[in-house]
């Protein structure tokens, strides 16, 4: 079992080490319901939609950028 030190050490390394990915959706994918948007988004009339994702990998921001699809539809 971690203690309290090693999960905040694994925190602050993790948030040291985060980065800005783009995950790329088409417009259609995405629900806009009036709930706030947790992500930075881009779009340009005909082009896919810009989502800026902060994540360690560009795998996390995807499988986030999913998760966070699949509750809109829900």
């Amino acid at each position: 079992m971690k203690n309290i030190h090693m999960l905040a050490a694994e925190a602050i390394d993790r948030a040291k080490n985060l980065q800005e990915f783009t995950v790329f959706r088409d417009m259609a994918d995405i629900v806009f319901d009036g709930n706030p948007i947790p992500y930075t988004m881009n779009h340009v009339m005909g082009g896919p939609v810009e989502i800026m994702v902060p994540a360690i990998t560009q795998a996390e921001a995807e499988q986030r950028v999913n998760e966070w699809l699949k509750g809109q539809r829900a």
